[in-house]
């Protein structure tokens, strides 16, 4: 009887652990999309996307209300809209000397669902290659925030693959969100929480909705970080060397 039960447990161990298995296997994003931070630390993020060329005043102010208020903001500038010119050197260089910090929204919103598994790659490193010009310098780019906040499946690419190659590029996580309200105030303290991470967009309406909920935060005594810090991570590395995007640099990984 006793090996009859052994063998019982056995066997609904192994059932158990396929099913484990297919679960993960169904949701490849279970582990990794960061949707907000430690609920038990009262720090939240406030992060930007877009930053397209025609919102640099909103970038602009942005960066005042951080300065004004002693908060950081994490930006997700795309692009092909040509905010990352070297003419807008200055504005990106007081982003980072305030304390904020830039990821990528990809070089071209386009769902990555939508590209072909190398294109993936390209869009990605062209994105690090622009700011790196932009900047004068290398500045690691930690974050990504794929276009529509999703990387589902897509005409070309499954989102496996869409995985595999984000992390292929280095990419161990891509950043979501938990709060997403630029109209209602009091809906947003509502739903707003330790650890949430925010979403807003480079534009007027939702830099003057910031102006407004960032002083109700700070009484609330919510500490406004960048994502690094949300996540435990300190400052992104810089340094002299400025990156050049090159397939053959990730064609030769291991897969």
């Amino acid at each position: 009887m006793a090996r009859k039960w052994t063998g019982m447990l056995a066997l609904l161990l192994c059932l158990c652990l396929m099913l484990q298995a297919a679960a993960e296997d169904e949701d490849p994003l279970s582990q990794f999309v960061i949707h907000h931070g430690d609920r038990n630390v009262n720090k939240i993020a406030i992060t930007v996307d877009d930053c397209y060329k025609t919102a640099r005043e909103w970038i602009a102010r942005d960066v005042e209300l951080c300065l004004e208020y002693g908060i950081q903001m994490t930006f997700f500038p795309v692009v092909h809209t040509g905010c990352l010119e070297e003419k807008y050197r200055d504005l990106w260089q007081s982003v980072v000397d305030s304390g904020c910090e830039i990821g990528t929204h990809t070089y071209a919103h386009m769902k990555l669902g939508n590209r072909d598994a190398w294109d993936i790659v390209r869009v990605l490193g062209q994105a690090q290659e622009a700011l790196d010009k932009t900047l004068g310098y290398h500045y690691q780019v930690r974050w990504l925030r794929p276009p529509y906040g999703s990387v589902a499946s897509g005409k070309v690419s499954t989102e496996k693959r869409v995985i595999a190659m984000i992390k292929k590029y280095g990419f161990d996580h891509i950043i979501h969100w938990d709060v997403s309200e630029t109209k209602d105030l009091k809906k947003a303290l509502k739903n707003i929480q330790n650890g949430s991470i925010l979403l807003f967009h480079a534009k007027e309406k939702d830099t003057k909705f910031l102006e407004k909920l960032i002083p109700e935060l700070k009484e609330r005594g919510f500490e406004m970080v960048t994502v690094s810090e949300l996540l435990g991570f300190g400052p992104p590395e810089t340094g002299d060397e400025l990156y050049v995007y090159n397939k053959a640099d990730y064609q030769n990984q291991e897969s």
